[in-house]
């Protein structure tokens, strides 16, 4: 396992089999959607997905819309103030042969079953797989709550697999 994924494992914010799990999801070059609070613990994995990204992958730090319009592997999407964020993440699914590593906080409030909707009205269906990572805080504890899986099937059905250990 990438050490930026141990870390956080041996600090108990996800447990060993979400850390491979993400992973791997990063290596088939799936989206991730990072979710919750600041104080839950999202910025520290965004910077691990990042890391993990950047070990293997191009990665290009998007600070606006004209960003998306090079190539790389992975889009890093991080906090963007004053920009229609959830234009901003739909056209990074609309994006063609790249991924991108998001935030879902309160200051990006955005649904991402609605993104993928319009990305579907306006485009058609999308392969692109999202791994929607959501953080919470536990008895005060900063912890990975939960992993669900997005995908779009060709008549625009989106389908949510949580994963399980």
């Amino acid at each position: 396992m990438n050490n930026f994924l141990k870390k956080m494992v041996d600090q108990g914010f996800m447990t060993e089999g979400q850390g491979n799990y993400i992973e791997e999801s990063i290596m088939r070059k799936d989206c991730l959607i990072i979710s919750g609070h600041r104080g839950w613990g999202i910025l520290p994995l965004m910077a691990a997905a990042g890391a993990v990204a950047k070990g293997s992958f191009k990665i290009k730090q998007v600070k606006g819309f004209e960003d998306l319009k090079e190539e790389t592997d992975y889009f890093l999407i991080a906090d963007l103030a004053d920009i229609d964020y959830a234009k901003l993440i739909a056209d990074a699914i609309k994006a063609p042969n790249s991924s991108f590593i998001g935030l879902k906080d309160p200051d990006h409030p955005c649904s991402i079953l609605k993104i993928l909707g319009d990305v579907y009205k306006a485009d058609g269906p999308t392969a692109k797989v999202l791994q929607v990572l959501e953080c919470a805080k536990i008895n005060d504890e900063k912890k990975l709550s939960k992993i669900t899986q997005i995908t779009m099937n060709e008549n625009g059905k989106l389908a949510k697999v949580d994963f399980k250990e």
